[in-house]
């Protein structure tokens, strides 16, 4: 399976990425996911806000998902 290339991944503003990953969760209480040094974010240059590949943010959750506590 080949790496996906730029051109075709999803970037997703950070509301999207709230309401697709974190549903019935409030902008406060995921807000300090983002800051996390290693969550996946595209800063474009002269934009004010990052974007954020939708693979990436996928592949970060289940990376940082715990189960059995």
């Amino acid at each position: 399976m080949s790496e996906p290339s730029i051109t075709n991944t999803e970037l997703l503003t950070k509301m999207q990425v709230i309401r697709r990953y974190f549903p019935g969760c409030g902008y406060n209480t995921v807000n300090p996911v983002f800051y996390e040094n290693d969550f996946p974010k595209l800063i474009i240059p002269g934009k004010k806000r990052p974007l954020y590949p939708a693979p990436e943010v996928e592949k970060w959750i289940h990376n940082h998902t715990v189960y059995g506590f």
